[in-house]
């Protein structure tokens, strides 16, 4: 299919980093996500089976949603350009991020909101791993989100 003109492009996404980390290993990337069921939160988000990042939420069973703010544009370009097997993209970036807390994954300074996500189940589709995953905690950050439309970013703001 001719990707160029495809109407499932269309469609508005948020503009998401998950952040991982399992051990002394950690990652980032840019991806887009959406919510299966608000009652219970649950998400779901796609991950190439064979980057680090699937194979860090398979060893920690979470990972963290991160909802990107019109101020970090550049680092969802960014992220897409670098692998995580080879360097760590919070460095090579100089990723400035709120205070960790131990054993979870990095939050970007600067982002919109953060979601704690533990995995509910995953199905393998077409090299990419399927993920449906459980908030289990949450904060707003403030800043305005940045979505994804027909290959252009744009902040959502009240009109």
């Amino acid at each position: 299919m001719d990707q160029s003109n495809a109407v499932s492009h269309w469609l508005p996404c948020p503009v998401v980093f998950i952040t991982t980390a399992h051990g002394e290993r950690q990652d980032i990337m840019t991806a887009t996500a959406m919510f299966v069921s608000e009652k219970e939160p649950l998400v779901a988000i796609s991950v190439a089976s064979n980057h680090l990042t699937a194979q860090l939420i398979g060893q920690a069973g979470g990972f963290t949603l991160v909802i990107a703010s019109e101020n970090q544009k550049g680092l969802a370009w960014q992220l897409g350009g670098v692998k995580g097997e080879e360097t760590d993209k919070f460095k090579h970036f100089a990723i400035a991020t709120l205070p960790a807390k131990p054993g979870k994954p990095l939050i970007p300074v600067d982002a919109s909101s953060w979601l704690e996500c533990e995995v509910v189940s995953q199905q393998a589709v077409d090299g990419y791993s399927l993920v449906i995953a459980r908030v289990v905690e949450q904060a707003d950050l403030g800043n305005p989100p940045l979505l994804w439309q027909k290959q252009t970013l744009f902040a959502l703001k009240p009109l």
